[in-house]
């Protein structure tokens, strides 16, 4: 069974799942100044929150996949572009997410910190860009017709 979703809740769930890694991404990273300069505590702490990001970044993947990219194959003419585009970064990430899954923060934990930030700042930047991309109010649109200016 096939459920239609209208592009604009599409477009609310995406960006809640995007906030929502935001939260944890935040929560990480107020813990990343004591884990570099080697509190096990916050290193333990720290570690299972990212892991726990990791998951819950492979769903919001997965989700991606499963309901905005046939919306996106289907929306414009650079529909197929965003496509592959998404399709590539997605393959790219989850390659990142299996490397930094496999990290031990206790052996390096101020390796692992810059480990950390690096893929905060690059997953911080990609969803403001999908945001910008994807799902804009402009691309993402429940309208069959949108006509910007005079339409005479």
């Amino acid at each position: 069974m096939t459920t239609i979703i209208e592009n604009a809740k599409i477009r609310r769930i995406i960006l809640v799942e995007h906030e929502g890694l935001r939260i944890g991404l935040r929560s990480i990273e107020t813990l990343l100044d004591r884990v570099a300069t080697g509190d096990v505590d916050a290193t333990k702490n720290a570690h299972q929150q990212f892991q726990n990001l990791l998951t819950s970044f492979i769903r919001h993947i997965e989700h991606e996949e499963r309901i905005l990219r046939p919306v996106l194959e289907r929306i414009d003419a650079w529909g197929p572009a965003r496509v592959r585009s998404m399709d590539e970064e997605h393959s790219v990430q989850r390659a990142t997410v299996k490397r930094l899954a496999s990290l031990e923060a206790l052996g390096d934990p101020a390796e692992w910190a810059k480990e950390v930030r690096a893929f905060s700042s690059e997953l911080l930047t990609d969803m403001a860009g999908e945001e910008k991309t994807c799902l804009s109010p402009a691309v993402l649109r429940d309208d069959v017709v949108a006509v910007e200016g005079d339409s005479e």
